[in-house]
């Protein structure tokens, strides 16, 4: 008996803590208990012959209601219409009270705690938070319903989110509970019906960036299975050597359902910094690397040096080395320096070593140590000169030490340097406390100080700001980066530029020596939906034609390229033979190798083999402008970056042209 009344208290527990319906279901159970056992007594011993059975019901049900009715009945009678009576009272004015109550209240538990899916179409949804999170759902909740999908406090997260959002798009946004590598939670999101998706996973995960692959697979066969392709899929990755790999190698089974977009914190503020030259539309702007100009005739070079190899960093060297690309290298061998000053230095640039070891095979680099007394140059060991028009150096030191302090200042001195520097430490107080106390020779010159900072840039912004009575503002070029807040923009992934590059280039194919003066947006976005479809290793590509648009700026600098006025024969020529060198830079970064003496007789007697060499990350191409050859298709490998240096003018009137409208 005791075992039978456990379960059966069980069994009730589970009820009334389960679902509406369940609880319904109870309340309908003890209904019928209580009002058909005086139903049924009343009818056995008290029934009037007059009163037929639907009468004898009616009754019953307005006794069960209603507390009056006690008329012209014995005691007996009185005690059952009392008990049905009783029992109308404690089920309709309690236990369906409660549960409506319960119902009620469980709803906006429900709600608050993220566990309420809606039938959403056509919506935004965020998979994980992240505090660089906020301003983009400020900017994509402005024209869509945005669901957002954490596993960790909703509250908490809703809370965050909503601190920093206006009150009018609050009530666009929904925070749901869930795991992203659980398919039926990722389900419950409609990601077939959503217009595009951003992957950012977990803020603290320790293995964030491969749980967000493993999410990405997962959301791939939710797709497939509802025939939806073509997804617009933004994955952050925490890390940027992962990032730097999946952004030059293709995702397997990917390609027909996902537009694979990889975008990386650090990666991000380095274009910021270096390429759009501004942030957060122009509340904080920054002098180009280039900001002397550096003409074919210029004795100038480009300098810059990164106290601290943190993430941030390496990133902006790796950033530098994509854009820093000048004529004069053509015709004086001046070469861009990038210097990484940190007390790890040899441990640091030998992991550098490691992950770009094709680069540094390629790229003349040099090392020191000031308290060790020891230097490596690379140019001293090598048996010819590198072709690249990039140079690293590491120094092995504190910001503090004196050495360091002296080459800053010597380096600040140095008329024929266009410096920048950059403090990347991981802390970004301290940070602050080195860029305030660098050498005063460097805040006497031209150039600029970036320090990172990570929520506020108060400081620095206050420090900097010049006023017209201002006699001298030492902290003038002092410029703050790194800010969570408002670094990422949802134009990014749709920029025209790039697209007109690879445009472009495939016009070379079918029309050598055709320079395109007129370019058709429609034109241009379908080819660069429709021709990748051929292409293997796609989002290498792609980012390839981002880089390619990303220094047209600097090319139109030093070559004083004008929008829609034709080049002359030393423009062009000029443009294809830098265009050349970033190209070469940009294979290195990404693992492209040269080919040995074997593989070039190879590819050589057999152009086919180009394709398979490439495929091995090995790359005929990667040599001097003037040892180019043709392609596989017989085309001179020169004319690419002949037409494209040629369609420049027309590529810039056509931007700018779209601006006005």
């Amino acid at each position: 008996m005791k075992n039978f009344l456990d379960k059966l208290t069980r069994a009730i527990d589970r009820t009334i803590s389960g679902s509406l319906l369940k609880q319904f279901l109870f309340f309908l159970f003890i209904t019928a208990i209580v009002f058909t056992l005086p139903f049924a007594l009343r009818v056995i011993f008290f029934s009037n012959p007059d009163d037929d059975a639907q009468s004898k019901f009616w009754n019953s049900i307005l006794n069960f209601i209603d507390t009056d009715g006690y008329e012209n009945m014995d005691l007996f009678e009185r005690i059952l219409v009392l008990i049905t009576n009783l029992g109308g009272i404690i089920i309709f004015s309690g236990i369906l009270v409660a549960i409506l109550t319960n119902f009620i209240s469980q709803r906006i538990d429900n709600f608050n705690n993220g566990e309420i899916f809606y039938s959403f179409n056509n919506h935004i949804v965020i998979i994980g938070y992240d505090n660089i999170c906020d301003e983009l759902i400020a900017q994509l909740a402005v024209d869509n319903d945005l669901v957002l999908q954490t596993s960790e406090d909703v509250n908490a997260v809703r809370h965050e989110i909503f601190n920093n959002l206006p009150e009018e798009l609050k009530k666009k946004v929904y925070v749901v509970s869930g795991n992203r590598i659980m398919r039926d939670d990722v389900e419950k999101l409609r990601i077939h019906k959503c217009r595009q998706l951003f992957l950012f996973g977990g803020m603290n995960e320790d293995s964030r960036d491969s749980t967000n692959i493993e999410c990405l697979g997962l959301i791939t066969d939710i797709l497939k299975a509802e025939g939806r392709s073509n997804l617009k899929c933004h994955v952050f990755f925490k890390h940027h050597s992962t990032f730097a790999v999946f952004e030059r190698q293709e995702i397997s089974g990917i390609r027909e359902t996902i537009d694979f977009l990889p975008f990386n914190f650090y990666d991000m503020w380095a274009q910021k910094i270096f390429v759009k030259n501004t942030y957060n539309n122009g509340e904080i702007n920054y002098k180009p690397l280039d900001y002397k100009i550096i003409t074919a005739d210029s004795q100038t070079r480009v300098h810059l040096i990164i106290l601290g190899m943190s993430n941030m960093g390496i990133s902006l060297g790796l950033q530098a080395a994509q854009l820093c690309h000048f004529p004069n290298f053509v015709t004086k061998k001046i070469k861009t320096r990038i210097t990484f000053i940190d007390k790890d230095a040899d441990s640091l640039m030998q992991s550098l070593k490691m992950r770009l070891r094709t680069l540094f095979d390629e790229t003349d680099y040099m090392y020191r140590s000031y308290k060790e007394n020891v230097s490596y140059d690379s140019r001293e060991t090598s048996s010819c000169k590198k072709y690249t028009d990039i140079e690293f150096e590491f120094i092995k030191a504190h910001f503090q030490d004196d050495e360091v302090q002296n080459f800053m200042e010597q380096s600040a001195c140095d008329k024929n340097s266009c410096l920048t520097v950059a403090v990347a430490l991981h802390d970004p107080s301290a940070s602050l406390a080195a860029a305030l106390y660098l050498p005063p020779a460097l805040f006497d010159s031209d150039a600029s100080v970036l320090v990172r900072q990570v929520h506020s840039h108060s400081i620095i912004s206050m420090l900097s700001e010049e006023r017209e009575s201002d006699i001298y503002r030492k902290y003038k070029n002092l410029r703050p980066f790194g800010m969570l807040n408002k670094c990422y923009e949802i134009t990014e992934a749709d920029e025209i530029l790039p697209m007109m590059v690879k445009y472009t280039y495939d016009k070379t194919k079918f029309d050598e020596e055709y320079t395109i003066k007129d370019f058709d947006e429609d034109a241009i976005r379908e080819n660069w939906k429709s021709n990748w479809k051929n292409h293997e290793n796609m989002p290498a590509l792609k980012a390839s034609n981002r880089y390619a648009a990303n220094f047209i700026p600097i090319k139109q600098r030093s070559l004083d390229i004008k929008e829609g006025v034709e080049l002359n024969v030393s423009q062009i020529n000029l443009a294809a033979r830098v265009e050349h060198n970033r190209w070469v830079m940009e294979k290195l970064l990404v693992g492209f190798r040269a080919p040995t003496p074997e593989e070039a007789e190879e590819i050589g007697k057999d152009r086919s083999k180009r394709e398979y060499y490439k495929a091995k990350f090995v790359h005929q191409d990667i040599k001097g402008y003037q040892e180019l050859g043709e392609d596989i298709m017989n085309i001179d490998v020169k004319i690419y970056d002949i037409n494209i240096s040629r369609a420049l003018p027309y590529m810039l009137k056509f931007l700018a042209d779209k601006r006005i409208k």
